[in-house]
């Protein structure tokens, strides 16, 4: 087990220091029908109210902290690390775990781990005075809290005041003005954005659901001064479940460690901990068919060769999400390399750009080799599936309608079906032929039926959105994502409007096999009615 690399242990000294004396506040049994998880004595326990209707104003509500100023954890309230965190522009992350008394997680190997009511996550960002000295003080400018309430997670950011001395819940997030000097020793100067509480749902939200994002076991998987952290979880009652050897723990890399991983296994990692919680195929970016997950294998999900969907300036016309060694032609390394609202990626959570995890990526896809076979099937996909219009089996194709290719996530074949933003295909065999539905299938952007074609409007903040026109007056314009929820924009804030030539839907090429396409077909040949 590799130790936790020296420049995180530094930069989390009173975690650190404070890990037993925290991980010894857990007691007595749970509460089951209580409105509120209280932990320690008398006036100083910490306060969830799992019944609430609002998240508290003040962040000291919840007492989570004993000194709040100096971020002391209150009697129950666990310091924990992780081995790679997100980017924040720049700000370090403090992380902290509340468990209700004598309650316990769950732990699962792959997933994030499951937390019982009452359960909050606590991220503290603040920035050092100095980057290449940690130690020599910081000022904490926002605290997210996680809170699972028995109607679910909420998801909240509270903005530090001035003094430091407390912090305000921010609805409509919120902006600070932060200095620091930076590694190279160049003194900067930013407006820190805090998102506001829809944005911060939005990050957490999979399969519709509001959770955790970070907590998984190759994440906290670190070995600190006294122990491994998991185990130490496990010892003490907080985590169930933990496998007894080690080494059947996964172990995500350290992006920022050369000595933990490759060139390649440091980009994957960066890319999970920055854009999986978007990128998989259950996030709020799954219909984009980009899966930036650590676990993703196939080389097309996590963008090789991977033609964009309707995204406005994001693709910044190139053709590829990653074209293996040309990494200036590559727009994922654009998009996480721009600051321009309407092509960056992530589009919350940060406005700089993060230059050590930029030059990785680029490193990565530069040493990247091509594959010819996925470049052909990539550039001319029609041509490299023509096996598949003949020797379908419409019950296999049926399944990967409605599981693998998630078709039915768009389109209709029958009434029950969810999906409205793509057109229905109940009775697509009685009105075109194989090839029609083959060219759909892997080239969707060659021929685009009008009613469903992307609308892209530039707004005069600078943000894009991309979506199918649902309705449109004089004074307002609804568009339908491709994920089928709606935005509404005000005709007034809109600077620039034009139809895409990109369609919303994914191509499937070197997603699907010719077998699959050729299942696919022969399902869909089967719709006349």
């Amino acid at each position: 087990m590799r130790e936790i690399p020296t420049y995180l242990a530094t930069a989390l000294p009173r975690w650190v220091a404070l890990l037993s004396l925290a991980l010894s506040g857990c007691g007595s049994d749970a509460p089951t029908e209580q409105q509120s998880s209280d932990s320690s004595v008398g006036g100083n326990a910490v306060h969830v109210d799992v019944e609430a209707r609002r998240p508290a104003s003040m962040l000291s509500e919840y007492n989570l902290f004993a000194d709040l100023k100096n971020q002391v954890p209150n009697e129950g309230v666990i310091p924990y690390v992780l081995r790679s965190s997100h980017f924040v522009d720049y700000a370090v992350s403090h992380h902290y775990l509340y468990l209700p008394a004598g309650a316990r997680a769950t732990y699962h190997e792959n997933d994030v781990f499951a937390f019982p009511v009452g359960t909050v996550l606590i991220q503290s960002l603040g920035f050092p005075n100095d980057l290449r000295y940690p130690l020599q003080g910081e000022h904490i400018v926002e605290t997210r809290l996680l809170i699972h309430q028995r109607k679910g997670w909420v998801a909240v950011p509270y903005l530090w005041n001035d003094e430091g001395t407390d912090a305000r819940r921010a609805v409509i997030g919120g902006k600070t003005t932060v200095h620091w000097i930076h590694h190279d020793g160049e003194e900067r100067s930013h407006q820190f954005i805090t998102p506001d509480m829809n944005q911060c749902k939005r990050c957490h939200k999979n399969q519709d659901i509001v959770r955790p994002i970070g907590v998984r076991a190759r994440n906290l998987n670190c070995q600190l001064a006294d122990g491994n952290q998991l185990a130490r979880w496990a010892e003490t009652g907080l985590l169930d479940g933990v496998p007894d050897a080690s080494s059947e723990i996964p172990q995500a890399v350290v992006w920022s460690d050369p000595t933990t991983g490759s060139v390649e296994e440091r980009a994957r990692a960066w890319l999970d901990v920055n854009c999986s919680h978007c990128h998989n195929p259950h996030g709020t970016a799954s219909v984009s068919g980009l899966d930036l997950s650590l676990h993703q294998k196939m080389p097309v999900r996590f963008g090789v060769y991977k033609p964009p969907v309707a995204a406005g300036r994001g693709s910044s016309g190139f053709q590829f999400s990653i074209t293996p060694g040309s990494p200036q032609t590559s727009f994922l390394l654009h998009r996480i390399r721009s600051t321009d609202p309407g092509a960056m990626m992530p589009t919350v959570g940060r406005s700089l750009v993060d230059e050590e995890g930029t030059a990785l990526i680029e490193q990565w896809i530069n040493e990247m080799h091509g594959d010819e076979q996925l470049a052909e099937r990539a550039l001319n996909p029609v041509k490299a599936y023509r096996a598949a219009l003949e020797g379908g089996d419409a019950s296999r194709g049926k399944k990967l309608f409605y599981s693998t290719a998630k078709c039915s996530s768009c389109h209709q074949a029958n009434q029950n079906d969810p999906g409205n933003v793509g057109p229905s295909l109940a009775d697509v065999a009685s009105r075109t032929k194989r090839e029609y539905l083959l060219e759909s299938i892997v080239a969707p952007s060659a021929k685009i039926v009008e009613k469903y074609a992307a609308t892209i409007v530039e707004l005069d903040d600078g943000k894009v959105h991309s979506g199918i026109v649902a309705s449109e007056d004089a004074n307002e314009l609804v568009l339908r994502m491709a994920d089928a929820t709606q935005i509404k924009l005000s005709k007034e804030s809109i600077d620039d409007r034009l139809l895409s030539p990109v369609s919303l839907m994914p191509s499937m090429a070197n997603i699907l096999s010719t077998q699959d396409v050729a299942d696919l077909i022969e399902f869909l040949s089967t719709l006349k009615d």
